[in-house]
């Protein structure tokens, strides 16, 4: 199963670091030669008009059937795919804010959670534990469900995540399911004794999950032992059962507070550091029964897959995508590289060192796997032709490659309609942009 590519919600700190990142990628290629061209410019099909008024922090951009839909700090807008125009939006009540944002692109629904400043009670709770379900195709709230927020706070943010029909809820201990369309109670998951929930990423044909598990030093009666550990779990999502839970390094101790994210829910992929403050770590991948693949390692002959770099990864049903590191002697550019794995075995199947450049001396920021193909986003320096490649993803071959015009403000994602690419924006911290962009390949 391929990796689900629509939710791409991004937080304000991962959005930063590729703004920063990417500011630093085009002072670098206007030092050389330049990056070479990705192929012949797009033509523009339609634009959406900037957005002036709209705060300059987004959640993500989703495609689901004729809908775009862009979730930001203050508002969620759809927009009619075929014509670019507005169709509806969103706006949370009073004051409050969006904090996070996922979808069901499937059954057309958006699951966010706000802070809850929009409140008509003096006491005002700011903290965001209301969750609110949208029909995407039309901006109407669906449903709404409180998230408690426990004492002391979970040990990992981002509770919500949806698809395969439901949406996942942290409240108090328990992880529940919801039916995405109605927010009616579904399941309740059956946890594995001692663990402690904490994020969710949802596929068609499982619930992922970490849970914080075991340990026995708690002189203080926390509700997560000092040396408990990261396992990840699997549950069906129809029915909340328990699929498999394992110790998410294998023989690798993973503590319970390192950072930790999901790749893919399907396979189970997650990139974990060692600790807390540590900057190694491992891609750690599991197969359909919960048997532990070889962990990938963020540093080795093939590089270093930085910590900025490290959710750029993506994953089909087999294979992980990474973007590598390396430095290279006499030389004013660092280069970086698109790497692939075999998911099964951790071997490296093709890139991995400076000389096997598949992208013309570009750097990637967005991974698409689709259809045995690799779309990947590559930075745009003004005066060079960096953009937007097509891979073989099994073999890393070039199938096709094309700029953006001359101008355009730097997507965050593509998604593919009818013949058209669309390039959505939504994490801008500097001048208003355009939400969506059509582009016709030539």
């Amino acid at each position: 199963m391929t990796a689900q590519v629509d939710d791409v919600a991004s937080g304000r700190r991962a959005k930063r670091a590729l703004a920063r990142t990417t500011a630093v990628l085009v002072a670098l290629c206007s030092l050389t030669a330049g990056c070479s061209s990705a192929g012949e410019e797009m033509d523009v099909v339609w634009d959406t008009p900037a957005d002036r008024k709209a705060e300059q922090t987004g959640n993500g951009a989703w495609l689901s059937g004729d809908t775009l839909v862009r979730s930001r700090f203050d508002a969620v807008t759809g927009f009619d795919a075929a014509t670019g125009e507005r169709s509806w939006e969103y706006v949370p009540p009073g004051r409050s804010a969006v904090c996070h944002a996922t979808a069901d692109t499937v059954r057309s629904v958006l699951v966010l959670t706000r802070d809850g400043d929009g409140a008509s009670s003096p006491a005002k709770d700011t903290s965001c534990t209301t969750a609110v379900g949208i029909d995407m195709k039309d901006g109407r709230e669906l449903w709404q469900a409180l998230l408690s927020e426990p004492e002391p706070p979970r040990f990992q943010d981002s509770s919500v995540s949806a698809g395969g029909g439901v949406a996942m809820l942290l409240q108090k201990d328990g992880l529940h399911a919801v039916d995405v369309h109605t927010g009616k109670a579904r399941w309740k998951a059956s946890l594995p004794k001692g663990c402690v929930p904490g994020r969710t990423m949802v596929a068609e044909h499982q619930v992922a999950a970490l849970l914080a598990c075991g340990g026995t030093d708690n002189p203080w009666g926390d509700k997560i032992p000092r040396d408990a550990e990261l396992h990840a779990a699997a549950f069906a999502p129809a029915t909340g059962a328990l699929l498999w839970s394992t110790p998410l390094g294998g023989r690798t101790v993973i503590p319970w507070d390192a950072r930790a994210e999901f790749v893919s829910a399907d396979p189970l992929v997650v990139a974990a550091s060692l600790s807390g403050d540590s900057d190694s770590g491992a891609y750690f991948s599991f197969g359909g029964n919960g048997r532990p693949n070889p962990a990938i390692d963020f540093s080795g002959p093939y590089g270093e897959i930085q910590p900025d770099r490290r959710l750029t990864a993506a994953v089909d049903g087999s294979r992980l995508y990474a973007v590598t590191f390396h430095r290279v002697r006499n030389s004013r550019v660092d280069a970086y590289r698109l790497t692939t794995f075999d998911l099964a075995s951790g071997e490296l199947l093709w890139g991995g060192t400076v000389d096997d450049d598949r992208l013309d001396r570009c750097h990637p920021y967005r991974i698409l796997p689709r259809d045995g193909k690799l779309t990947v986003l590559t930075v745009v320096p003004r005066d060079s032709g960096c953009g937007l490649y097509v891979l073989d993803a099994a073999t890393g071959e070039r199938r096709d490659g094309h700029t953006f015009p001359e101008g355009d403000d730097l997507p965050d994602t593509v998604f593919t309609y009818k013949d058209w690419l669309i390039g959505a924006r939504y994490g801008s911290h500097w001048a208003p942009e355009k939400p969506f962009t059509a582009y016709e390949r030539r």
